[in-house]
């Protein structure tokens, strides 16, 4: 579930809320809009949440109920601010009531003291809206964390494997259209990574590859990006690109982290990489994958550092 998913379906539960309020020619107050509202949530949440869950496979139950929370915590201060300004309302007009019997130079004497509370009543007013404001700003705050957190690898702060699917399906989708720009995929994995865990620790093993990270990110153009594909394996989505771009980017990360010199605890790591560049112009993205994986794996074959294209 998006964000935009998110906002969407909040609007349209009001929309709904408001629209059932209107036919049962009841007037939109705190109490009789919570009421509807969780009445039309009831009646539509799990035939939602099912349909997301099999939408979205690769979503943890986990994600799912972090976004109902956000939504929950988002009713409540919604609810509490049209609870807090009909409260305030309630208040002010009991101030401003006449008494009972008044005369007609009843607003003649009092017209300074009903323009006070109207202005006191103004100010309260737009303090309760402005706490709900900022309640709403920060819980959209947490809903773009949790979905940036949803796409990011959290070690090297490359895009995950979930973010690299979706991308390659889009990708894919828009190959297949006359005059759309070539795209090459880049596979990158490190050399005898399991020897510097087991040499080092598996802390070393951490610093390798955030260091391998930021290299690759170093050296990929703007337009280009980057995913951890698992384990010690990146790979890299290059648009907009040529082969001979492809090949240069590989040969350039390649050579840079030949050439590095990475210390942990005062001993040296060496690192190698084997790289395998091809062309994604498939249909279904997995055939370019794997296409990636086997340049790849004939690198590892030739004795490893180096750069393969297929």
């Amino acid at each position: 579930m998006t964000k935009e998913d998110f906002i969407e379906g909040s609007w349209h539960l009001c929309e709904q809320t408001l629209s059932t309020l209107r036919n049962k020619h009841l007037l939109p107050l705190p109490n009789n809009y919570q009421i509807t509202f969780n009445e039309v949530l009831e009646n539509q949440i799990s035939e939602e949440l099912i349909h997301e869950t099999y939408r979205q496979e690769t979503t943890a139950s986990g994600d799912i109920n972090k976004y109902l929370e956000i939504a929950q915590l988002a009713l409540e201060a919604f609810a509490q601010s049209h609870e807090d300004i009909h409260q305030v309302m309630n208040e002010h007009t009991q101030r401003m009531k006449p008494p009972h019997g008044y005369g007609n130079d009843y607003l003649t004497n009092n017209c300074l003291k009903i323009v006070d509370n109207l202005a006191q009543l103004d100010t309260e007013m737009s303090s309760a809206l402005l706490k709900a404001h900022d309640q709403i700003k920060d819980l959209t705050r947490r809903i773009d964390t949790l979905t940036e957190e949803n796409r990011i690898d959290a070690l090297t702060k490359f895009y995950n494997r979930k973010e690299l699917f979706s991308d390659l399906l889009s990708i894919t989708q828009n190959l297949q259209s006359e005059g759309a720009p070539e795209c090459y995929l880049i596979m990158i994995d490190l050399d005898d990574f399991k020897a510097i865990n087991d040499t080092n620790s598996h802390l070393a093993g951490d610093k390798t590859l955030v260091f391998v990270a930021r290299t690759i990110a170093s050296l990929i153009r703007n337009t280009d990006k980057a995913y951890r594909f698992g384990g010690d394996e990146f790979i890299l989505v290059l648009n907009r690109a040529t082969l001979d771009v492809a090949q240069s980017i590989a040969e350039k990360i390649r050579s840079t982290i030949e050439q590095a010199r990475l210390f942990y605890e005062n001993s040296e790591i060496r690192i190698t990489v084997s790289i395998g560049v091809t062309k994604l112009c498939d249909k279904e993205f997995e055939t370019s994958l794997l296409r990636a994986d086997r340049a790849l794996y004939e690198a590892k074959n030739k004795n490893k550092n180096q750069v393969i294209t297929v």
